[in-house]
């Protein structure tokens, strides 16, 4: 998922930054999570490794799951106030998605981690020699995120309206009503693409956010 270039990247920036700020990011990939919420699966790995300062709380982690289309940013405490929960669903929108969406992971990752690493380094007050993250251009992530053709997202509007004008002739609205009914009734729960969510807390663990594309 990975290729050398960027691993060595990512190591030996990794090191230096743990040197000057002993703020530490780790980068995980699996295949699957198995059913595990991104959350509980990152919190878990970020306590169990000790990854950053055990008093300062300052570890970060980035998980990719492609098979889940799945990625989160966990956040120790201790760097909340520089990157919340908003910075870092920002950082995954940004950065991350839209090459996530083409299955260019490498880049992606390498992205998110860059734009980690230099929110660490800006609130630490310390240099780092590390690349920006390279986002697409608007047009092209626009294009990447909504695959649909102008004309198909016509011809289902259409067919939205179309089918609202027989329920209400032929039913009187009954389907369509009904639809709204259980719609409201099951409202909240955790959203999908694009939705994200606050961190579990506990020991090592403060924030951050999850992704779906």
């Amino acid at each position: 998922m990975l290729d050398q270039t960027t691993e060595q990247l990512i190591i030996q920036t990794s090191a230096s930054l743990a040197q000057k700020t002993k703020a530490q990011i780790v980068v995980v990939t699996v295949n699957s999570l198995s059913g595990t919420a991104p959350e509980e699966y990152a919190l878990s790995i970020l306590r169990e490794w000790g990854i950053g300062d055990k008093t300062l709380n300052n570890g970060l982690l980035i998980l990719v799951s492609p098979t889940d289309r799945v990625s989160r940013i966990e956040v120790g405490y201790g760097l909340e106030g520089a990157l919340p929960d908003a910075k870092t669903g920002q950082i995954q929108d940004e950065y991350m998605l839209p090459y996530f969406q083409k299955n260019d992971y490498n880049q992606g990752i390498l992205n998110g981690y860059s734009a980690l690493a230099k929110e660490v380094a800006k609130e630490y007050q310390v240099s780092l020699e590390i690349n920006s993250p390279q986002a697409l251009p608007k047009a092209v992530a626009s294009a990447t995120a909504n695959p649909l053709p102008i004309w198909a997202e016509v011809l289902l509007g259409f067919l939205f309206i179309l089918l609202i004008y027989v329920d209400h002739r032929a039913f009187n609205g009954f389907f369509f009503g009904f639809i709204l009914g259980m719609l409201f009734r099951g409202g909240g729960g955790r959203g999908g693409s694009g939705g994200g969510f606050g961190g579990g807390g506990g020991s090592g663990g403060g924030g951050g956010s999850s992704r779906n594309w």
